[in-house]
């Protein structure tokens, strides 16, 4: 009974599990396969305000893009592509969130008009899409304390802790042109502005512009010199789209002609001409107006991590019952499946699992949404500790309830539901529950494939707040409230299990 279930239920769960990745993945083959051939007279069906101009924007890079506590889109680039259009005569402007990585594809099959997200102007990128006329300097910047007066030069580095973030140009330039200086490596640009602040590192190179909306927010920091990379910044159009490339570029001369530009400049980045820096502003240590004023869309992120862990629980509990069942096999086949499966999952990191799954899949045709992929990846690792939970209570039953029952009249089939697996399942009880703990607190980690749940948005208030210490400790108090939420209901179904003991 065992083996027929084992190998029915391992071919169908496959077979589902091909269909629905072809068919997530089939959306997003015919979108590269369309061509990018806009119909005739789109700028003036864009001008008429019979079609919308879709500006794809990645709204987590303050201050050219991010959300405030409402979660509406506003920024530097916001309003700068705003007055644009306006000034070309286009009626309706639409931001579409996207990843960044997404920006140029999306472009090129025909997904929107424009790509307005703090694009750096590279020949690599030039092969496959437009740019504007530069409309921002760019660059790496140096900053420092105000405070600080030993740090004049990039020379003045060596042997200083320099703040980057992981990833960035920052990181590769400095090993280049100042491998004495020791990099402190951080995720996000509020850590690399906090480490200073906080005395962890001496120095921050990071985007210019970057460094002077922190100064513009929050004061306590200068730059030091000018910037140290020549990078610029353009806005991103289809090769097919020259008109709406060519309106663009006029009303951006007749923006910065008419002082609107730098009125917007001023607003996001403070005045370029002064020199004052200012102190740092002051600030208790637990603000919760930064929770208060985001209520909303940390609501909705709480929800979208409910809707992870619920779904990524099930497809765990999936996972970890057919694999047990197929360790458990006398196929050797199926029982080599199995052991694979658990050693494969449970000995690599489940971030990697992650990123193969939606930065990797791709490569090899298949395409996953964001949420598909974090839900995947999750029920895959906790189903491979899962699989050895339900192995392991299945064979600590004595083998002889098995033989009891069979003597009593009862099928396999009847023995194995109403004496083994009662038994089993209570003594899987307090290893699921605990696994269920560590599910819960992964689930934090798909914010890495910009899925929109907890721990991102709060990332995202971070950003605009640069307080990082109440909503973190918000995060850890719910992260807290859920996973004793699944500690007691593992105890009263415990409880309500000790009848067949």
């Amino acid at each position: 009974m065992k083996n027929r279930f084992s190998r029915f239920g391992w071919a169908a769960t496959t077979a589902a599990l091909l269909a629905a990745l072809l068919g997530l993945a089939a959306p997003a083959a015919q979108a590269e396969t369309t061509p990018a051939t806009p119909s005739a007279g789109k700028m003036a069906d864009l001008r008429s305000g019979k079609t919308t101009l879709k500006v794809g924007t990645d709204a987590s890079f303050p201050p050219f893009e991010f959300t405030d506590a409402n979660g509406t889109k506003i920024g530097f680039d916001i309003d700068v592509v705003r007055d644009l259009a306006a000034k070309a005569g286009i009626k309706n402007v639409e931001f579409v969130q996207m990843p960044f990585g997404n920006i140029v594809p999306a472009l090129q099959a025909n997904q929107i008009d424009v790509g307005a997200s703090a694009i750096y102007i590279s020949p690599e990128r030039a092969k496959v899409v437009d740019f504007s006329e530069i409309y921002y300097p760019g660059g790496l910047g140096m900053f420092v304390s105000t405070s600080n007066d030993t740090v004049k030069s990039l020379a003045d580095l060596a042997g200083k802790k320099v703040a980057v973030q992981v990833g960035t140009k920052s990181v590769e330039w400095l090993r280049q042109n100042q491998p004495q200086a020791e990099l402190v490596q951080v995720q996000t640009n509020d850590q690399m502005f906090s480490s200073v602040k906080l005395g962890q590192a001496d120095a921050v190179v990071t985007g210019q512009p970057g460094g002077r909306y922190f100064i513009h927010e929050q004061g306590g920091l200068k730059q030091v010199g000018d910037r140290l990379t020549n990078e610029n910044y353009g806005f991103a159009f289809q090769k097919t789209d020259s008109d709406i490339r060519e309106a663009f570029n006029t009303a951006l001369k007749g923006m910065q002609d008419s002082g609107d530009f730098t009125k917007a400049s001023t607003k996001w980045f403070g005045d370029e001409t002064s020199t004052a820096t200012g102190p740092a502003k002051e600030r208790s240590i637990f603000n919760v107006a930064s929770i208060t004023n985001s209520w909303g869309p940390l609501m909705q992120g709480l929800g979208t991590t409910l809707q992870i862990i619920a779904l990524s629980l099930a497809l765990s509990l999936l996972f970890g019952m057919l694999g047990g069942f197929a360790k458990l096999s006398h196929l050797r086949p199926i029982r080599w499946i199995g052991k694979v499966y658990v050693s494969v999952v449970r000995g690599t990191p489940f971030i990697v699992q992650l990123f193969f799954i939606y930065f990797g899949l791709p490569q090899l045709g298949i395409q996953l949404s964001p949420m598909v992929a974090g839900i995947l990846a999750l029920g895959l690792y906790s189903g491979s500790y899962v699989t050895e939970i339900v192995r392991g209570a299945i064979q600590s039953v004595d083998k002889g309830q098995m033989e009891a029952a069979r003597s009593c009249g009862m099928s396999s089939a009847s023995a194995l539901r109403h004496v083994i697996i009662p038994q089993a399942f209570l003594r899987m009880l307090p290893p699921l529950g605990n696994e269920f703990v560590s599910l819960t607190k992964n689930s934090a980690l798909v914010s890495f494939v910009t899925i929109s749940e907890l721990f991102l948005v709060g990332q995202t208030i971070i950003s605009r707040t640069f307080d990082a210490l109440t909503v973190y400790v918000f995060i850890g108090l719910v992260y807290y409230v859920l996973t004793n939420i699944i500690g007691l209901a593992a105890n009263a179904i415990e409880k309500k299990m000790a009848v067949y003991i």
